[in-house]
């Protein structure tokens, strides 16, 4: 069964943060991240929520806690992630 992932995470740029987020689908779907949804906040422009299905949970841990994401958040201006797991009821 899936599990979701809803990410949040306020960034110097959103145009910016975006074009790296973009960049890093190719990872995210080598570790079983799909991209559900990503979405501004209206009242903070910069400031980034998406949502992710997940097949494989330690998986997806893993990238997570990767230096490669960490990196590619660094770049993108990221601060402030929150990173909530979601299961079916």
């Amino acid at each position: 069964m899936a599990t979701h992932v809803l990410w949040q995470a306020d960034v110097a740029d959103f145009g910016a943060w975006l074009t790296v987020f973009r960049e890093d689908a190719r990872s995210r779907r080598a570790a079983g991240i799909h991209e559900l949804h990503v979405w501004r906040d209206p009242d903070r422009a910069n400031h980034a929520v998406a949502l992710f299905e997940i097949r494989d949970l330690d998986k997806a841990r893993a990238f997570f806690d990767s230096e490669e994401l960490a990196m590619h958040m660094e770049r993108g201006g990221v601060a402030h992630v929150t990173v909530k797991l979601l299961e079916p009821a």
